[in-house]
């Protein structure tokens, strides 16, 4: 619950205001996921995060974002 609330802050960084954006750019990606740049770059070439193409530039859906940690958390043992 707690790294959820931290994700929904990030995006408020992130997002346009009282607007919000549903689309990130790189370098807001990877503040998101807490990556390095380069690092999301990587990944999203080998296909391993999901992203769009917007002409030339990349963009990452944030519900798709959070889908992908959701697909790749490891659960504790209980």
């Amino acid at each position: 619950m707690k790294q959820n609330a931290s994700r929904k802050n990030a995006v408020e960084m992130v997002s346009n205001g009282a607007i919000g954006r549903r689309l990130l750019n790189v370098r807001e990606a990877a503040q998101y996921l807490r990556l390095e740049v380069d690092t999301v770059y990587k990944k999203s070439r080998m296909r391993e995060v999901p992203c769009v193409k917007v002409g030339r530039a990349l963009r990452f859906d944030v519900k798709a974002l959070d889908r992908y940690i959701e697909q790749h958390t490891i659960e504790t043992i209980d």
